[in-house]
This record gives structure tokens, sequence and C-alpha cells, in this order.
């Protein structure tokens, strides 16, 4: 059994047993995992730490057969002290239900907790993590031909992840030249998705994950 130090994002916090508590987080090394806080509910706690959801710690973790257990916290290297945004909520909630992360997401998502948590902000994360874990949907060629995208507006289908061309049928959303413009813009980190762009990446991602993602009521 190894100690390690590591830095580590908490993506949601699960009551267990009487005081203790389970922090289902993303490592900077270890990638997404599942900690065990012994009386980490308790208040206060040996632990001097409120284990906020949205955190980034810097702790030491020993693997104990299969799981692993929170052993110390160093330092707490970012607390949401203040009201969450709610698309700080969302990107919590969309990495919560995905099933297996690598560390170079806790990159990612390191910058945008400690940003200003802005729709720009968040939309930069959101394009830069899907096309990262390749779940961005295809807007230049038809998803079922493979016909090249010529003009503007275009159908685009969410089951499908992309570009429908009138050959092969149609798509549930239209997206125009300022939409896909946006998308450039984002991708080059100057600039913001609008929000028919924003929606329909976010409806592919749930598409993708087969889920809902319940905050983003928060955003309307």
């Amino acid at each position: 059994m190894r100690e390690i130090e590591e830095q580590f994002a908490i993506l949601e916090r699960i009551p267990y047993r009487d005081a203790d508590l389970l922090l289902s987080v993303l490592g900077e090394h270890i990638g997404k995992e599942l900690l065990t806080v012994r009386s980490g509910r308790k208040i206060p706690n040996r632990w001097k730490s409120s284990f906020l959801e949205g955190s980034i710690l810097l702790g030491r973790i020993m693997k104990v057969k299969n799981h692993h257990v929170l052993t110390g916290v160093i330092a707490e290297k970012y607390v949401p002290y203040e009201q969450y945004s709610p698309f700080m909520i969302l990107a919590l909630e969309m990495l919560s239900k995905i099933p297996s992360l690598d560390r170079s997401s806790f990159h990612l998502l390191e910058k945008f907790l400690t940003s200003e948590q802005r729709a720009r902000d968040f939309d930069q994360f959101l394009v830069s993590f899907m096309i990262k874990e390749s779940l961005q949907p295809s807007l230049n060629n038809c998803v079922v031909c493979g016909e090249k995208r010529e003009q503007f507006p275009i159908s685009a289908s969410v089951f499908l992840g992309g570009y429908v061309c009138s050959r092969c049928g149609s798509g549930d959303v239209e997206l125009n030249q300022a939409d896909y413009e946006s998308l450039l813009r984002t991708y080059r980190k100057v600039g913001e998705l609008t929000e028919n762009m924003r929606s329909y990446w976010l409806d592919v991602l749930e598409s993708q994950l087969n889920t809902k993602f319940l905050s983003r009521e928060g955003l309307k």
C-alpha cells in the first residue's frame, strides 16, 4: 500500500455510513476515481476541509485493495465559497455522469473552475472537452453519406451527431452561419457559442451518454 500526493477536483459528494463520505473526484494523475473519506461528514472534521463540490484539493491518497482512501488534506487549492454558478453546476454534473475520464481532463476542469465561470469559459471548456473525448458533432460533412456541406443553414441531427444533407433526410436542429462562426471563435478561445449552438452540443453529449443533465434548467 503506497501513499501518493494528488491534486483533485471534487465532482460529487455522497454520504456514506454514519459519518463517512464518498467523493467522486477527477485527479491530476489518477483520473476519475471514488475516494473514501473517514468521518468526512463530522462538523468540524479532522480534515479541515468542507469537501465542497467544485473544490480543488491537494491530498494524500492510499489505494487499499480495489478502492482509494483519502489519508490527509495538505491544502485547499480552490474552494467555491460564493454561490455556485449555473455553468459550474452543469460542468460538474457532466463529468460526474461520464463513467471513465483520464487525467488530461483534470486540467480542462481546473482551468474552468478557476475562471470567472462565464458563458464563454463554459463554452470553451465544453468544446475542448468534447473534442478531446471524440464526442463532438460532425458539421462539415453529412454523417450519413459523407457529402461535404456547402452552405448554411444546415439541418443537424442530435441522435446521428451532425449535419444531415437534404438527400439523406432532416435533423432536429437548424444551424446557421452565425452559429457556426460562434463555434470557430470558441474553438480558438476568442468567443462563446450562440445559445442555439450551445444547446445543440449539449443535446449531442446527452445523446452520446444516454442521459439528461438536470442542471441545464439553471441556464434558462
